[in-house]
């Protein structure tokens, strides 16, 4: 009897959008800085999500070197995780020459690998400015 109203709840819940997929937009800007990051905030396991994380220049002078840091502990979490463009070091894409106004984009693909709620830090840098934002997403069994 105490069953019953549990198994009916699960397809109301489903119809409610709970166990989809579903997508975040994050922000953060400093003086030099703008990102905006969208990111899988829940999908399934063994399924493929998009992270993309797009960096603009929004001084008014050239910024010489823009670094976008992908969190380690983050992206450890997912498996055949490739990134465009490629990171030079350990998770950290460099662009060069990024005039005012201008904007470049970082792409990665994140394969669920593991269950449960994964949390990271997205890092933009120009020098001592720097822009940042939190990502949480939950892989569902």
């Amino acid at each position: 009897m105490l069953g019953l109203p549990l198994l009916a709840a699960v397809p109301v819940l489903a119809l409610f959008g709970v166990f989809g997929e579903r997508r975040a937009d994050v922000r953060a800007a400093s003086a030099a800085v703008e990102m905006l990051v969208r990111y899988p905030e829940r999908f399934r396991y063994r399924q493929i999500q998009p992270l993309d994380v797009t960096v603009r220049n929004i001084s008014q002078r050239a910024i010489d070197t823009l670094r976008v840091l992908l969190d380690t502990g983050y992206l450890s979490r997912f498996s055949s995780v490739r990134i465009d463009p490629a990171p030079g070091a350990a998770f950290v894409v460099t662009f060069t020459n990024v005039k005012p106004g201008e904007s470049r984009l970082v792409s990665a693909e994140l394969w669920g690998e593991r269950y449960w709620s994964h949390r990271g830090r997205i890092v933009a840098t120009a020098g001592a400015d720097s822009a940042a934002v939190e990502v949480r997403t939950l892989v569902f069994p």
